[in-house]
């Protein structure tokens, strides 16, 4: 919001994309490297951890932009839970990036209207309906991450016994 509030919808939300991906991709990085070795041993028997880890793994992009989009998952957890995962980097940082890009700009948009009322700016369109559409999608894309996911997670276990 401070970023809408300083610089306004789209030098803020290109602002806080940038570091919210960057924030994202290094706790990533750090759960990879620090912390998914000793997490694979402690699940080395566990068939149907492994099974979900690799079908997530495949379908990494869709499964973190779809989660992304999810208000349920707190990014910062989500960070370090995807970093234990096999999911690939890039898929993670594309689909980091593109899911969180609804959110931000939603967030950004609030600040940059607290700035229009502050400036009396009449020419900026922003109604109170979108805070709803914003929350309905919101909910719609969590509906759909969970039903994919556990889709894959079922086919994953399937696979194994």
């Amino acid at each position: 919001m401070d970023a809408g509030l300083l610089f306004g919808s789209v030098i803020g939300t290109i602002i806080v994309s940038i570091s919210g991906t960057v924030a994202a991709s290094v706790a990533f990085l750090i759960a990879r490297y620090f912390a998914r070795e000793r997490i694979l041993k402690l699940v080395e028997g566990n068939k149907k951890f492994l099974a979900i880890d690799k079908a997530i793994g495949e379908n990494g992009f869709g499964v973190v932009t779809l989660l992304r989009l999810s208000p349920l998952l707190p990014f910062s957890l989500g960070n370090y839970l995807y970093g234990l995962t096999s999911v690939k980097f890039v898929p993670y940082v594309l689909g980091s990036w593109l899911g969180m890009l609804p959110g931000t700009w939603a967030y950004v948009s609030a600040g940059a209207f607290g700035r229009a009322i502050i400036q009396d700016e009449s020419e900026f369109g922003l109604t109170g309906g979108n805070g709803l559409l914003t929350l309905g999608l919101g909910l719609l894309a969590t509906a759909l991450a969970a039903a994919y996911v556990t889709r894959l997670a079922k086919d994953a276990v399937k696979d194994i016994e």
